[in-house]
């Protein structure tokens, strides 16, 4: 069995900072920034220990969106927690889905190993 980086898989709920909270809410907030295309957000296991990040995958509308204007809108939403704000943001030009239109999760963490 291939072990993924990024945990639990399936559900979209995620242990983190011990409170546990749904992926999809902090991806619905991103959705309503008017310079979000489209974004995925996955919760990836550090190598090295047995914390988790999480990480933002946004394709931009525009160009020039920076990684503190996602989180200067974030935190103004409101609507998050400390612990349910994004460790990272990462811009990507699409993010890879099935034909049945589902993240491709491995694809999208291959892709951004690719390119650092």
């Amino acid at each position: 069995m291939v072990q993924n980086k990024f945990s639990p898989p399936d559900s979209g709920i995620t242990p983190v900072a011990a409170s546990r909270f749904n992926l999809r809410q902090v991806e619905n907030i991103l959705y309503e920034h008017t310079g979000v295309d489209e974004v995925a957000v996955l919760c990836i296991a550090d190598d090295e220990s047995e914390n988790k990040n999480i990480v933002a995958f946004i394709v931009p509308r525009e160009p020039g969106m920076t990684e503190e204007a996602i989180f200067k809108y974030l935190e103004q939403s409101g609507l998050l927690q400390t612990e349910q704000l994004p460790g990272e943001v990462k811009f990507v030009s699409r993010i890879p889905k099935s034909p049945s239109g589902k993240v491709l999760k491995m694809k999208l963490l291959e892709g951004c190993v690719r390119r650092n």
